[in-house]
């Protein structure tokens, strides 16, 4: 037993005769042996800040990655610390100035030496979140010809600045290279017209995905041409967009945030089955006239951010039959969200999920006499119901059993009492763990309403 012992410990520790130098230059040949292409493979898998790294291993590496086909995502993660003392008072605009500048020029010459070194012939997606405003002009646009010149597949500007001069796109930057690779576009607080963006998307065949978020330069977005491979389409708080109007013949998804009279027009869209719809156009969803009503019996996915006032009333809503999942923000100046959750129930038959979201409830207090009644019409294929930002006052409460006693069929009800608001986290932190403690109190009252076999998740 012993010898076995020993035999094994001299395979685990190797023998002394071996040098510490013989063992090492091992190990590199061991790298050296393979080939460059299973390589590459594994670096393609890294991230950018990780393949950076692996240029210390040897000569042969040090520039290795140049040559991956990869995703280059330059973010604002050294910028964010210096954000957060400012937004909690910490520094002052002008020391919040400062380090905006000096973190600026580093996230450039960053960038800048990345671009320089890359060898690839493609990249997949080129991305940029940052805050740089239209100063930078130059700057971005050298960075935009360097991803088309490169194929890029997926192209991101997050430019979400504090500065009202912001930078805008041009189609100059863009006309001595080929738009065909290109299949996803995103462009969030990038100034940009109805103009630019038809150049883009005339010379973009497989674009799949357009995206334009802050952006007051976008007046009217219209195709003269087909997007055959268009699938999802998201436009948020363009505030001076009036007149949307493609030809997507296979459009998925629509996101849109923006006031009640921008008309949109999609044309025939057999596949479109999601839409998300807020801000003051949700009002105009479901008036008469508006063309965007014409969809709803296709819909399996909608998503309703809604602003209550006081004495609002709902409007009668057409059938949902296809619908599965249903999703409400309901930011509001009063609360009797029961009226609304009918409406929609009655209207949705088939509906699986059920997703509400609070905003705005503020009182962990029960200031009523919670009545539980069975509904006469209860919902038989509702599943799993979600209620985010519960607090546990009268309000939430109320809908909560109201929607335990309608659902016939409920399998899980989820109370997510996590989701608060970022002003309380700033400046009520030393309150939190009480409301938080207050909240998933009341959640768990809700446990003794719930028939055999239904789940409660308290998150």
């Amino acid at each position: 037993m012993a010898k076995r012992q020993t035999n094994l410990a001299k395979i685990v520790h190797p023998s002394s005769k071996i040098t510490h130098q013989k063992r090492t230059n091992l190990s590199q040949d061991r790298l050296n042996d393979v080939s460059d292409e299973i390589l590459i493979s594994i670096l393609s898998l890294l991230k950018l800040e990780e393949r950076l790294r692996t240029s210390i291993l040897s000569r042969r590496w040090r520039y290795l990655w140049t040559f991956v086909t990869c995703n280059l995502v330059f973010n604002k993660s050294r910028l964010q610390p210096v954000r957060e003392k400012y937004k909690c008072h910490e520094i002052s605009i002008a020391d919040f100035r400062t380090a905006l500048s000096s973190e600026r020029s580093k996230f450039i010459v960053w960038v800048n030496d990345v671009l320089e070194l890359h060898q690839g012939d493609t990249i997949d997606e080129f991305r940029v979140f940052f805050d740089m405003d239209g100063t930078f002009s130059v700057v971005l646009d050298n960075w935009i010809r360097f991803s088309i010149r490169k194929k890029v597949k997926r192209l991101s500007l997050n430019l979400l600045t504090f500065e009202r001069h912001k930078y805008s796109l041009t189609s100059q930057p863009l006309q001595s290279y080929s738009l065909e690779s290109l299949t996803d576009l995103s462009l969030t607080s990038v100034e940009v017209t109805g103009e630019v963006l038809e150049y883009i998307l005339s010379n973009c065949p497989f674009i799949e995905i357009l995206h334009v978020e802050i952006s007051r330069s976008l007046m009217n977005l219209k195709t003269s041409c087909p997007l055959p491979k268009l699938k999802h389409l998201k436009i948020i708080y363009c505030q001076y967009l009036k007149h949307v109007q493609i030809h997507a013949i296979n459009l998925v998804s629509f996101e849109y945030l923006g006031g009640e009279t921008t008309r949109i027009l999609l044309g025939d869209v057999p596949n479109f089955v999601s839409l998300s719809v807020m801000g003051g156009h949700v009002g105009y969803l479901f008036k008469n006239g508006c063309p965007i009503s014409h969809y709803f019996s296709q819909l399996e996915t909608l998503e309703l951010v809604i602003f209550f006032r006081r004495f609002f009333r709902f409007p009668k809503l057409p059938k949902l039959r296809n619908l599965r999942l249903l999703k409400l923000d309901i930011h509001r100046l009063f609360m009797d969200g029961i009226p609304c959750c009918t409406s929609f129930l009655t209207a949705t038959p088939m509906l699986q999920r059920f997703v509400l979201k609070f905003v705005g409830l503020d009182d962990p207090q029960m200031d009523g006499e919670l009545n539980v009644r069975r509904d006469t019409c209860p919902h038989q294929f509702l599943k799993v119901v979600e209620l985010i930002g519960f607090v546990g006052c009268f309000a939430d409460m109320q809908l909560a059993l109201y929607l335990i006693n309608k659902v016939t069929s409920l399998e899980k009800i989820i109370i997510d009492t996590q989701k608060l608001s970022l002003v309380k986290i700033l400046h009520d932190s030393s309150d939190i763990k009480k409301k938080l403690a207050a909240a998933t109190a009341c959640a768990k009252k809700l446990e003794t309403s719930l028939a055999p076999g239904v789940e409660l998740l308290i998150l």
